[in-house]
């Protein structure tokens, strides 16, 4: 009843339901895509949508976590303007790591266009600019009311984005028949409202702020290793849809793409609670409250892990009824993967400990190189062989090794070393 009924819980359950409800406009969103749009199409909107998500991760170069830490810290403290100094030195952060990644897509439209879009209209290339700062601005504020524990906040805003996207697509069908120009201007109007949203809800005040240049360095410092995961992990996660797009073709791609995006709700669930989690491992300065929040967390993931399975079960009802016959090699692929995310899972209380509690960074950044690694070589030995199901194995190798690598360092932390 205890853990029920927790500030932790609660947080956790409006997280929760926002995402579900999020997932689900989201779900209605691909949905119509996949629907309105061929295969081959929809192949190349996922391809779009998959590089605009690793520039973001990337050019995030661990600010999130920064933010998590500081301004949670600063507001345990009463140090309010503190916190906003850090919002704002943060927000310019990642407006210039943006930059410089999206002046890359404009010096080499054409090539971005064949080789990672699987299609030859460079105009595809712009839109992935333009998304990617759309983006990136949205994204941005949910990260900051997380720390701010202001998470009914967080969920406004991810259900503003996924409502006017799914508006603003049906609205398009109304008037004319829907292209995949209409799509991505749907995602891109959507991101401009939540971002309006954000900036009317957090306030305008810390754009008056002026940061020192010691807190940028504390900021990059800190997020060193954390960015280093976070742009690694991206990679690896999205170089699935990239690698497939290369070597498979669109029509695959987009096959598998409806699977990844399934799969993608169980990676927001648990981001979601680790989102939770962060803000209070933050907080603590005591190991054994750490070590007793840390077993309260590990118990939450047991019914995420069973959603997941009776997810699998009746996957292809699902799948069919939904999105077509069309989309119905697409089912064992999402079984495959879901599977492939157990792991995964429960990981989210481990990983946050050793970021946010034992101050570790570096250990994750460091597996984060590796899984990379791992992935790729396993993408490229077996896609040609086994075509969508290669990126499936590297994912059940890699959440594996991940599990088992964080929650070793974890249990030596907490259980097994009696010094602090």
């Amino acid at each position: 009843r205890s853990l029920a009924t927790s500030a932790s819980a609660k947080d956790t359950y409006i997280l929760f339901a926002g995402n579900i409800v999020s997932s689900i406009l989201a779900f209605i969103f691909t949905l119509i895509a996949a629907r309105r749009l061929s295969v081959s199409d929809f192949g190349v909107f996922s391809a779009i949508n998959n590089l605009v998500v690793i520039i973001g991760s990337v050019s995030d170069i661990g600010i999130s976590a920064g933010l998590v830490k500081f301004i949670a810290s600063f507001v345990a403290k009463g140090k309010f303007e503190k916190a906003k100094e850090v919002l704002k030195a943060a927000l310019i952060l990642r407006i210039v790591a943006t930059f410089f990644f999206v002046l890359g897509l404009f010096i080499l439209p054409n090539i971005v266009a064949k080789e990672l879009l699987a299609t030859n209209d460079k105009s595809m290339v712009y839109w992935t600019a333009i998304l990617s700062f759309a983006i990136m601005i949205w994204s941005f504020f949910p990260t900051v009311f997380q720390a701010y524990k202001r998470f009914v906040a967080s969920v406004g805003v991810d259900l503003t984005l996924s409502l006017s996207r799914v508006i603003f697509i049906i609205a398009f069908i109304i008037i004319g028949s829907l292209s995949i120009q209409g799509v991505l201007v749907a995602f891109v109007l959507g991101g401009v409202i939540a971002c309006i949203l954000s900036l009317y809800l957090i306030g305008l005040g810390f754009l008056k702020k002026k940061p020192k240049k010691a807190l940028y360095v504390k900021l990059l410092k800190f997020s060193g290793w954390v960015g280093v995961n976070r742009a690694v992990s991206a990679v690896s996660g999205r170089l699935d849809v990239q690698m497939l797009a290369i070597m498979t073709g669109a029509t695959v791609t987009g096959h598998y793409s409806i699977a990844s995006r399934l799969a993608l709700f169980i990676v927001l669930m648990t981001s979601s609670f680790a989102a939770v989690l962060a803000p209070r491992l933050s907080a603590f300065e005591n190991k054994q409250k750490e070590k007793d929040y840390i077993l309260k967390a590990t118990l939450t993931t047991i019914p995420i892990v069973m959603g997941t399975i009776i997810w699998i079960i009746i996957a292809k009802p699902f799948i069919v009824i939904l999105f077509g016959d069309k989309y119905l090699p697409s089912v064992p692929m999402f079984q495959a993967l879901a599977s492939a995310m157990i792991p995964f899972i429960i990981t989210a209380p481990s990983v946050t400990a050793i970021i946010y509690s034992m101050k570790k960074p570096v250990y994750i950044g460091t597996f984060s190189v590796f899984q990379l690694v791992i992935i790729f070589i396993v993408n490229l030995i077996l896609i040609p062989k086994v075509g969508a199901y290669g990126p499936i194995i590297a994912f059940a190798i890699t959440n594996t090794l991940l599990a088992i690598y964080t929650w070793v360092i974890v249990i030596k932390h907490y259980w097994l070393d009696t010094d602090g």
